[in-house]
């Protein structure tokens, strides 16, 4: 009876290690061999040293089988994450068939963090306050200046919390940030202030277009 459990798990065990070897060699990124490899990997090596247990049929090698299997399931999903996190903020390139990453623009690609908060969330923390995006055009008089030297907190009293900059998302920027053309200002303010900007903006959208038109005549 021993003899038959312990092949029944040879052969499971065998089976999920083929399967992870078919799955490295034909996913089509590195994210699903990874996927497919950490899960097929940690049942075939748990088979097999489970298989051991049940034909040695030994205390001390049951014992030590069981630690491993312990040690290979904790160890390997830590392990795949911190090589996904490697590979994403890398750069290792998506399947062509991937719906959706729907971790794109929410990552600081500069300090690796995640949003703690989203911004829609923001309103049922602070109800007072509301959060607006604004897109700067590329002929805004904010661009190509700081932070500090445009001082929006003091101007307008208001809170940048975040610029999204194509696919990147810069947290809480400093005041030696750079604006440039085509970013997007996330910013939390009073209904009011955050009024202010918008017209401001405005504005400057309109002088930019006359300008242009009486440069063009």
């Amino acid at each position: 009876m021993q003899e038959s459990i312990s092949g029944l798990l040879m052969v499971i065990g065998a089976v999920f290690m083929f399967l992870a070897a078919v799955g490295i060699v034909r996913q089509p990124d590195v994210y699903l061999r990874m996927s497919s490899t950490s899960k097929a990997t940690t049942l075939g090596i748990g088979s097999m040293l489970l298989a051991a247990a049940f034909y040695f049929g030994e205390f001390s090698i049951t014992a030590r089988a069981v630690a491993a299997i312990a040690f290979i399931m904790v160890s390997a999903p830590v392990s795949s994450h911190v090589l996904g996190s490697a590979a994403y903020f890398s750069g290792a390139p998506l399947w062509e068939g991937t719906l959706t990453d729907e971790l794109r623009g929410h990552y600081d690609l500069r300090t690796q963090e995640l949003e703690s908060v989203s911004f829609p969330e923001l309103d049922v923390h602070l109800p007072d306050i509301e959060v607006r995006k604004f897109r700067l055009p590329e002929t805004s008089s904010l661009v190509n200046r700081t932070l500090a030297d445009i001082d929006l907190r003091r101007k307008y009293d208001i809170t940048l919390l975040a610029i999204r900059r194509g696919q990147n998302v810069i947290s809480n920027p400093g005041g030696d940030m750079l604006i440039m053309g085509g970013d997007e200002l996330v910013i939390m303010g009073s209904p009011d202030r955050l009024k202010e900007v918008r017209n401001a903006l405005h504005r400057a959208r309109q002088a930019a277009a006359h300008t242009k038109d009486q440069t063009s005549l």
